[in-house]
């Protein structure tokens, strides 16, 4: 895994900038961790079928057994290298100790099968904590407790080498394994379990039916689920408690709450997981089980801050907080947030529900960190990471950040490990600049642009619900000019693409939303109703189109909205999705909606060229701008075949040729413009 390459690497960068720019010699001591890594797969379970306990504690086991085997790889590879031998140089007191003790319970059976001679005292001790760690992935008793227990015989390694002439060799050879072994554990990754609101409410209610049918002598067991989904949810706290008996507890230590709106949603979950037997107070050996709400629609962004605020109010919640150390997680939704209230209402809702949660957590003393679920695509929250962590409000950043990297992203950014190392340089840095703000925006100094946000949000969120998300003609468009129905034949979606058999936009998430649209390059959500909202307020006079214009250079938010529908506009291509509005069949319908997006796209165009003084999009971003040009010649050729291969489909051919053929067009267009959803 590149991540493993690159990640000892950024302290060693850390460690070198403090020594050239302050002239400080940091020990590894001295340099904190500052990346720790999460994953959803195989514990997101909201509205996916396929997520069962079975292939959560498969998710486990595997990321267990990775993270071991490549720390055995490094053990062999130190091995190799540390050949010097006891007669030449001593070891410590400590450390031929530890020895003695390991050859006498695991016997010189492997030392004697890596042919490792008797003097090779450091050779001897690490072939021993090899089997260990074998033992420790096979979960058997002469394995390490724990990660900790591991580190603390490389360290005792490093000091019998710091004191014996090696201290470069235990630095070089050691200090990356230790960086590794603090930020990975025995687990890799923290798993994330992940649910809707809703169905711990079903759950809840099912419980409470079946306690009061007890009560008054009924036979009905009192923990039994009726539906399907609530059974495996209810299933997964019982297996929760499990599983942080068998992995390290560290392994799971939040649960995500898809559609959080009260703080009914998060007591929910906390009264689900102490009736399965699960800690939810964090302890020295278990960190405890955190609600996550995630706040995804407009108005449950707009609620998020009192939501929390009682949350944080209650006396039993606030003993749950002091045992995670004052710490509270809160995720905010770019995605759903979006395709509620189009693209800028939806980043400004997200900028002060920021803002708002943080005044609140500085009210009742509890240390935030936002969890901020940014999608590939401009419209799911994507764009430069840099930009968006610096564009968030002044003075409300806690130094702790969680960000998702989904999809294409992560191949993109991390596959290669000299890319890896960059951008997460790149987030550290912007991380400390929006911490630091040496030369950025002081707190208080968005209030000139309030008022303009807010016109702007309300007549963007206005023109968009009437034409897109209340227009019932919209989805039927969508759905005939747009290949959102064969994503599964890409097999590159996660789960299915709508949470229920409605057929309700509410109902659709909103990576097939984006998805369908990028591939039939419209790129609508992330465009749709910026140009109506720039026209109707630079048209009250000129002086209103001057303050747009310095809001590109003063308001950084707004500058990053603004670059972002810019890319997403280039990316857009109308001829082409013209041919795709051709597959719907109801004429008047499809002009209706077509009429409509073209006028709205021409509008943000020239509004965005107004307020960014250019003639043509990307002007002043030429690298990215031939990039496109040179790519989008050869997605025309892919969604040419796509539109024809729809054409077939929706005339009666559902063979497996074209649907593979379907597949292999979508993966091929998302990869030509660097997004999927």
């Amino acid at each position: 895994m590149s991540i493993f390459e690159s990640l000892p690497r950024i302290y060693v960068e850390i460690r070198d900038s403090f020594r050239d720019v302050y002239g400080l010699e940091l020990t590894m001591e001295e340099v904190p961790e500052s990346i720790f890594f999460g994953s959803w797969i195989g514990g997101d379970r909201d509205g996916n079928p396929f997520v069962t306990p079975e292939s959560t504690r498969e998710a486990l086991e595997r990321a267990r057994n990775t993270i071991i085997a490549h720390y055995i790889a490094e053990l062999e590879r130190v091995i190799e290298q540390l050949s010097s031998s006891c007669k030449q140089v001593g070891v410590s007191k400590e450390f031929r100790k530890q020895l003695d003790e390991y050859t006498l319970h695991l016997g010189e059976e492997p030392a004697r099968m890596a042919r490792i001679s008797d003097t090779e005292l450091y050779r001897r001790f690490l072939t021993l904590a090899i089997l260990r760690l074998r033992h420790t992935s096979a979960c058997e008793p002469r394995g390490y407790a724990s990660a900790s227990e591991f580190e603390q015989d490389l360290k005792l390694v490093q000091a019998s080498l710091d004191q014996n002439r090696g201290a470069r060799l235990a630095r070089t050879l050691l200090d990356p394994l230790r960086r590794k072994v603090r930020t990975f554990g025995f687990h890799l990754a923290t798993l994330d379990i992940r649910q809707h609101a809703k169905v711990h409410r079903e759950l809840l209610q099912e419980q409470s039916v079946a306690k009061a049918a007890a009560h008054v002598g009924s036979a009905k067991e009192t923990t039994t689920a009726t539906t399907e989904v609530a059974s495996s949810a209810l299933e997964v706290f019982r297996k929760i408690a499990e599983w942080k008996k068998i992995f390290p507890a560290c392994c799971i230590r939040n649960y995500v709450i898809s559609g959080a709106e009260t703080e009914e949603d998060i007591y929910a979950v906390v009264q689900l997981a102490q009736n399965a037997g699960v800690q939810v107070a964090g302890s020295p050996g278990d960190p405890g089980l955190m609600p996550v709400p995630l706040f995804e629609s407009i108005q449950a962004l707009r609620d998020a801050a009192p939501v929390m605020e009682r949350v944080w109010n209650n006396p039993e919640y606030r003993r749950l907080l002091d045992s995670w150390s004052g710490w509270q997680e809160v995720m905010i939704g770019y995605s759903d947030s979006n395709k509620d209230g189009g693209m800028l209402t939806s980043i400004w809702e997200l900028y002060k529900a920021h803002r708002a949660l943080h005044e609140a957590a500085r009210r009742h003393g509890v240390k935030l960190r936002l969890f901020h679920g940014r999608g590939g695509t401009v419209g799911r929250g994507g764009g430069p990471t840099h930009n968006a962590i610096l564009a968030q409000p002044a003075g409300e950043f806690s130094g702790s950040i969680r960000i998702t990297e989904q999809g294409e992203v992560l191949n993109w950014k991390y596959a290669d490990p000299v890319l890896a190392e960059w951008n997460l340089e790149i987030m550290i840095a912007a991380c400390l600049e929006a911490l630091t703000r040496p030369d950025g925006p002081l707190p208080g100094s968005d209030a000139p642009w309030i008022d303009v946000m807010e016109a702007l949000s309300e007549d963007a969120f206005a023109f968009y619900r009437q034409n897109i998300a209340d227009n019932p003609d919209v989805l039927e468009y969508f759905e005939q000019a747009t290949p959102v129905n064969e994503l599964e034949h890409a097999q590159i979606g996660s789960r299915p693409a709508r949470r229920s058999k409605s057929r309700k936009l509410d109902d659709l998430r909103a990576i097939p939303w984006v998805f369908g649209w990028m591939q039939s390059r419209h790129a609508l959500p992330a465009w749709f109703g910026v140009g109506h909202a720039l026209e109707h307020y630079a048209s009250r006079g000129p002086e209103q189109e001057k303050k747009l214009q310095s809001m590109m250079t003063s308001f950084p938010l707004f500058s990053d909205l603004i670059r972002n529908v810019e890319l997403a506009m280039a990316k857009a291509d109308l001829s082409i999705a013209r041919l795709y509005a051709s597959l719907v069949l109801d004429e008047p319908m499809r002009e209706r909606v077509w009429s409509m997006i073209v006028e709205e796209f021409e509008r943000t165009r020239r509004m965005l060229l107004l307020v960014k003084h250019q003639e043509r999009l990307l002007d002043k971003n030429p690298v990215l701008s031939r990039s496109i040009r040179l790519r989008n010649p050869y997605v025309d050729a892919m969604s040419l075949i796509q539109v024809e291969l729809l054409r077939r489909k929706h005339a009666g051919n559902n063979s497996t040729d074209v649907n593979y053929a379907l597949g292999a067009t979508i993966n091929g267009i998302a990869a030509g413009l660097h997004n999927t959803g």
